[in-house]
């Protein structure tokens, strides 16, 4: 049996400058370290979503507030037993980015004396496009799936959503016209 004589002061050092990192390692490792400490996750997402849909509820509500000697209904999301949900995922997502685009817009206006007129016409022909939404829903609730019926509620949402940018427009433009009239 042979035994070798293996100076082991010498193997470590050997495998110790094989072992040595690159001179850019500590730059790449930061690098790599930034981007993940800095990157948004989804669900930092999802909350400030949930956060935005909430301050835009607070809105809504203020803005009935405000308008209480409105003699039209508030607007009422439609709750059925059968959802859009159940029929198909897309079709809720939709509905949920209308009536969000919807909520948005009615959170932003401004209600003024000047503008209150114009406000409750605008109100009135919105709570009768929802008070048909409603009936269609509680359709789908009875007839089952009907696409005609699905597009009419698609369609319901679009118009309420462009009523209500008419309106946000209208207002800008009764404003544009009281500036004028203040500067002449």
């Amino acid at each position: 049996m042979k035994i070798m004589k293996v100076d082991i002061k010498e193997k470590l050092k050997e495998e110790k400058m094989l072992r040595e990192l690159s001179k850019d390692h500590r730059s790449i490792f930061e690098k790599k370290l930034q981007k993940k400490l800095h990157s948004t996750s989804g669900s930092s997402r999802k909350y400030l979503m949930i956060a935005a849909s909430v301050i835009m509820l607070f809105g809504m509500g203020y803005l009935l507030t405000l308008t209480q000697d409105v003699p039209s209904a508030p607007i009422e999301v439609v709750s059925s037993k059968v959802s859009l949900e159940e029929f198909s995922p897309e079709l809720k997502k939709v509905e949920n980015y209308y009536l969000t685009a919807i909520n948005f817009e009615m959170a932003n206006l401004n209600v003024t004396d000047g503008n209150k007129v114009i406000l409750q016409e605008y109100f009135r022909k919105m709570n009768s496009l929802t008070n048909e939404y409603k009936l269609q829903s509680e359709q789908l609730e009875i007839d089952k799936i009907d696409e005609e019926l699905i597009n009419n509620l698609i369609d319901n949402l679009q118009m309420r959503l462009q009523l209500m940018i008419e309106l946000k427009n209208e207002l800008k433009k009764l404003k544009s016209k009281e500036n004028e009239e203040h500067t002449l």
